[in-house]
């Protein structure tokens, strides 16, 4: 496993990361044996936080303390609402400090709350003075210029931000604030929520100039095949791997939305947040990767059982509130044809539904133990 400094952190970090997004949707005991074989296989960074993972990390995390680089965020832009997560954290863990705490900042309005004047940033600076955190972070996935324009305050260690070999849009900006303010990159949706092939995304970004990669990963198998992706001598990419890269992110960019900050939404005439049915959904993704029959033998968290078939069936109502008026592919900067990927979803969905109703999970699992409340039916 090849190591780097994460800028100004000074951390030495693995290459490849373990984001929690994909971790969380297991059952705690299998999380903790993903957990431990990514120890095993040289991997040091860990991002949360997501359902239970702090609850899976917990036991590593007192017995190897500081073979750990442990990540964590919050959305909540008031101080004493990021103190109090802080706390939180630190106790799920079971751990005296973080040694990154992000603040998830998606667009510039939230950004500008994080840093105004009893914002959350002011604790991050006290918690960090008390030892609490080691280093401050941003973390998104939409508008890279706000996050660029946190960088560029001078507080920020590191950031985490999608890039990929579809999604390059931090490289105009983002990167090079990064570069100048030497502050650490860490990169989400290394994979492109895991449409694209490992060996190919992942040997991609460890050419580019990052630190480290959060991969999501939901099983034993798909950590060892990235880990295996990155087992080579040099990572400047040859001409047939550069071919490929070019012919997979011409067929991929047609079907990937960039959630950029809800571009689309505004013109809906029913209100649909289409970035969120396109992209932003870990049961869908983690669906798309295990098929229907790799899903259902799958060790799933009793949690995600009960509200599976909720979570698809709400999503097939959304799609069909669609009034098929066309002005969301109009404004779409990128050309995607929104209209056919909601077939595509609805045709995706049916199988899935039938299959867990048939199962009776929902009935089953009703009242298992959620780290999000009682879900929505």
């Amino acid at each position: 496993m090849e190591y780097r400094r994460l800028g100004r952190t000074g951390l030495q970090t693995s290459l490849l990361g373990v984001g929690g997004g994909y971790v969380m949707v297991k059952e705690i005991e299998e999380g903790r044996r993903i957990y431990r074989r990514a120890m095993e296989l040289g991997i040091n960074y860990f991002d949360g936080r997501y359902g239970f993972t702090s609850k899976m990390l917990n036991p590593l995390v007192k017995a190897h303390r500081s073979r750990y680089i442990l990540g964590s965020k919050t959305a909540d832009t008031s101080k004493d609402g990021a103190m109090a997560r802080i706390e939180e954290d630190l106790i799920e863990l079971g751990s005296d400090y973080l040694d990154i705490y992000y603040l998830r900042a998606y667009n510039h309005k939230m950004l500008d709350e994080h840093f105004s004047v009893g914002g959350s940033i002011e604790a991050l600076i006290k918690a960090k003075e008390q030892g609490k955190i080691r280093n401050i972070g941003l973390a998104g996935h939409s508008s890279m210029s706000a996050l660029a324009k946190g960088v560029n305050t001078g507080l920020v260690d590191a950031v985490i931000f999608p890039l990929n070999a579809v999604r390059r849009d931090a490289q105009e900006e983002l990167i090079p604030a990064c570069q100048a303010h030497d502050t650490g990159m860490v990169i989400m949706k290394p994979v492109n929520v895991g449409i694209g092939r490992p060996e190919v995304h992942l040997r991609y970004l460890a050419s580019q100039p990052i630190h480290v990669m959060a991969a999501g990963v939901s099983t034993v198998e798909q950590l060892e095949a990235d880990v295996a992706a990155l087992d080579r001598d040099s990572f400047e990419l040859t001409a047939e791997e550069e071919e490929e890269i070019e012919r997979m992110r011409a067929e991929q960019s047609a079907n990937t939305c960039r959630i950029c900050d809800a571009v689309c939404q505004p013109v809906c005439p029913v209100n649909i947040h289409i970035d969120h049915i396109l992209y932003h959904d870990v049961f869908y993704n983690e669906y798309r990767a295990l098929g229907l029959e790799g899903i259902l033998k799958a060790p799933l968290a009793p949690w995600v059982k009960g509200r599976m078939q909720a979570v698809f069936e709400r999503r097939v109502a959304v799609i069909n509130s669609c009034t098929r008026c066309g002005k969301c592919e109009e404004v779409c900067p990128h050309h995607l044809p929104i209209m056919a990927m909601f077939d595509r979803m609805l045709e995706d969905h049916a199988p899935l539904i039938e299959a867990v109703r048939a199962a009776g999970w929902a009935e089953k699992f009703a009242d298992a133990e959620s780290p999000y409340g009682k879900p929505r039916r």
